[in-house]
């Protein structure tokens, strides 16, 4: 990490807000993963209408992505940045404030707002404040932030629901959200030059099918189809199996030492890949979801 000493210190400092302002979105996302199919059961719903109501995340998230993209571009990655934390600290209240299943549905589909546009924002925030010479290996350092997140928010979403009960979980992990929402606020983004704002002339119009039919996107996309479909199906019901099962392990430490055995295997695979062929750690990565 010697690399970001080489930067100014307006740099550091930006990069290390934006870096923090990941870590709290992350964490306070996946304190939740471990607790809300337990609290959805909690409130009388059966495992089909568990399974619909944590699936609603992608009724926010999908159809959003377009608007949030070109959101980011016409008026800058921060204001997306500020939408996406302030959904991850929103959202929490509203799962606290109902117990009725259709509502519930509606605030996990508003949820899904969240990834669609933190996620989008930050990753080209990264790019736009990384000096081309060194942005391979800050955009590895940054993006470290999502299996950090992905092992801290378990945790502290699974013993404060343990230890404390649901309205206290819920309450810690949208002040997650605001804290999150405190530091991405405090992020400068990068003067945009000139050129880059004056509109391109008969730009490309790209459809997004005739995209999806060229096999060097296809593939890709229909591998992470099938990781995204093993991994939402376990996040759902790996709670209510291990409950179930008797196990004495709380589940939010489950999705922690899942989290940081990738955060471990992430540190090794990334100089490796660009030494080896890419496909080879794809391969590895779908066969860990295979039962």
């Amino acid at each position: 990490m010697n690399v970001f000493s080489q930067f100014s210190p307006a740099l550091q400092r930006n990069l290390r807000v934006l870096f923090i302002a990941g870590l709290l979105f992350w964490s306070g996302l996946a304190a939740l993963i471990p607790t809300l199919p337990l609290y959805v059961e909690s409130v009388g719903a059966d495992k089909q209408m568990i399974g619909i109501v944590i699936g609603a995340f992608a009724i926010g998230l999908l159809p959003s992505r377009k608007w949030l993209a070109q959101l980011a571009d016409n008026r800058g990655r921060k204001q997306v940045l500020l939408i996406g934390i302030a959904v991850v600290a929103i959202a929490p209240l509203g799962y606290m404030a109902t117990s009725s299943i259709p509502l519930l549905i509606v605030v996990r589909a508003f949820h899904g707002i969240s990834i669609a546009a933190f996620a989008l924002a930050y990753s080209a925030l990264v790019v736009d404040l990384s000096p081309p010479q060194h942005r391979g290996e800050v955009i590895g350092y940054m993006s470290l932030v999502h299996p950090l997140g992905m092992a801290i928010g378990p945790a502290v979403g699974g013993l404060s629901q343990a230890w404390l009960g649901y309205t206290p979980m819920f309450l810690i992990t949208a002040a997650l959200g605001f804290i999150g929402l405190v530091y991405t606020a405090q992020i400068t983004e990068p003067v945009a030059q000139q050129q880059d704002r004056e509109p391109i002339e008969n730009p490309p119009k790209y459809e997004f099918w005739s995209l999806l039919g060229d096999p060097r996107i296809r593939i890709p996309a229909l591998i992470l189809l099938m990781i995204g479909l093993a991994f939402g199906t376990l996040s759902t019901f790996v709670p209510l199996y291990l409950r179930e099962s008797g196990v004495a392990l709380n589940v939010g430490l489950f999705y922690t030492a899942a989290a940081l055995s990738s955060f471990g295997i992430r540190l090794i695979v990334g100089p490796l890949s660009d030494r080896y062929d890419v496909g080879i750690f794809i391969q590895s990565t779908a066969s860990s979801y295979t039962p």
